[in-house]
């Protein structure tokens, strides 16, 4: 029997522990890309159908993920679907952030706040919509929170344009959230649902008023398909 000199005990040693080292990283790796590849269908699916009708099956069928690893990670549908909320609100918040905070004019801010949302609404399902805002469903909890932080940031927003003269000096900011505060009860209530068939289109009328007022956008321009919601 030929015995192993320390130094190659030591080298076997190292050699063994890289190598599991690698297998772990890379087990590592793809079980991050399995989860990846789950959230990004659940957002896929609940944008393009609603909550309701996204389920299990399809988030991993759409995935190429196999249920077993999907029930590893989360208990039910519901679960991922908090998730993928969630991050997207956080992102939201962050992006807002980053716009509010660059050295253009306000009019400039403002309206690249509008664009960007825009992007985003276009893919909302109505159903997508109707069901997060306006059925005072599960996920409206998320949402309450979201618009709670929204209105904070825009309040702080309106008045630093307002300190810097780059918006109607005669506008009370206060009175602009407290109204958006009506406005989202409202919403949550369900109380302008039988004013309008799109949800999308009730988003761009309360734009709308926030912006121009009632003497109506001067500059004529179409923003027919952008949201402030």
């Amino acid at each position: 029997m030929k015995f192993l000199t320390y130094p190659q005990i030591v080298s076997n040693l190292i050699t063994k522990n890289r190598i599991e080292d690698e297998n772990r990283k890379g087990m590592d790796a793809m079980a991050k890309n399995a989860r990846n590849l789950l959230k990004e269908s659940t957002w896929e699916l609940v944008l393009k159908q609603g909550f309701k009708a996204t389920k299990v099956q399809d988030i991993c069928a759409d995935a190429g993920v196999s249920k077993m690893t999907f029930y590893y990670y989360y208990k039910n549908k519901y679960d991922i679907i908090e998730e993928v909320l969630t991050d997207f609100f956080e992102n939201s918040i962050n992006i807002s952030k980053e716009i509010m905070a660059k050295e253009v004019p306000f009019k400039d801010k403002m309206m690249e706040l509008v664009h960007w949302k825009a992007k985003f609404v276009k893919l909302m399902s109505p159903k997508f919509v109707e069901e997060l805002y306006l059925s005072g469903g599960r996920y409206m909890e998320i949402a309450k929170k979201v618009i709670s932080d929204v209105q904070n940031m825009t309040r702080q927003f309106y008045l630093e344009g307002k300190a810097k003269g780059e918006i109607n000096r005669t506008v009370d900011v206060e009175v602009i959230i407290s109204w958006m505060n009506l406005v989202s009860d409202m919403i949550v209530n369900g109380q302008f649902n039988h004013l309008f068939e799109d949800p999308k289109e009730m988003n761009r009328q309360i734009r709308d008023l926030i912006l121009y007022g009632v003497l109506g956008n001067v500059n004529e321009v179409d923003y027919h398909d952008l949201t402030m919601f």
